[in-house]
C-alpha cells in the first residue's frame, strides 16, 4: 500500500493498516492482527486499534472537507470492549462539523461483526491557504 485515502503515511504501512472504502465524511479501514501487533495476551495491541481509530476517524474528517488537506487529532477517547484478533474492520463517520473543527466516531469490529472497540475524536482540518 502506498497510500491511505490520498495521504502518504509510513507509519500506516508500518502497522499493516490499509484503507479499504471511503466516501464524504465516512471511511472503512483494516487490520490483520499478526503475532508483531499483539499484546502480552496474544491479542491486537491497544496502541495499534487506537491508532486504526484515529487514523480512520481524521481521514473521514479529511474527507469531509475538499479543501482540507489534513487534520490535526484534538482529542481522542478510546473504549475498548473485546480483545482484537485475526481481521478487524473499523468504520468512521463525521458526526459534526463547524468550520475546521469535525467531531466523529468510529467502531471497531471483527468480521463476524462483534464490537471490539468505540472511539470518538475532535480533529482541526487543515487547508491549504492555512499557515
Amino acid at each position: 500500500m502506498t497510500d491511505f485515502f490520498g495521504l502518504d503515511v509510513p507509519f500506516l504501512r508500518h502497522c499493516s493498516i490499509r484503507g479499504i472504502d471511503r466516501g464524504e465524511g465516512w471511511t472503512l479501514s483494516a487490520v490483520d492482527i499478526e503475532p508483531h501487533h499483539h499484546n502480552s495476551h496474544a491479542s491486537g495491541h491497544g496502541g495499534l486499534i487506537m491508532t486504526l481509530l484515529d487514523v480512520a476517524m481524521g481521514s473521514a474528517a479529511r474527507l469531509s472537507d475538499p479543501s482540507s488537506t489534513g487534520a490535526i487529532t484534538l482529542n481522542l477517547q478510546t473504549t475498548f470492549l473485546r480483545p482484537a484478533m485475526g481481521r478487524v474492520l473499523c468504520r468512521a463517520r463525521v458526526l459534526s462539523q463547524a468550520a475546521r473543527t469535525v467531531y466523529c466516531d468510529a467502531e471497531v469490529t471483527d468480521e463476524q461483526g462483534s464490537l471490539l472497540a468505540h472511539g470518538t475524536s475532535t480533529f482541526m482540518l487543515v487547508t491549504r491557504n492555512q499557515s
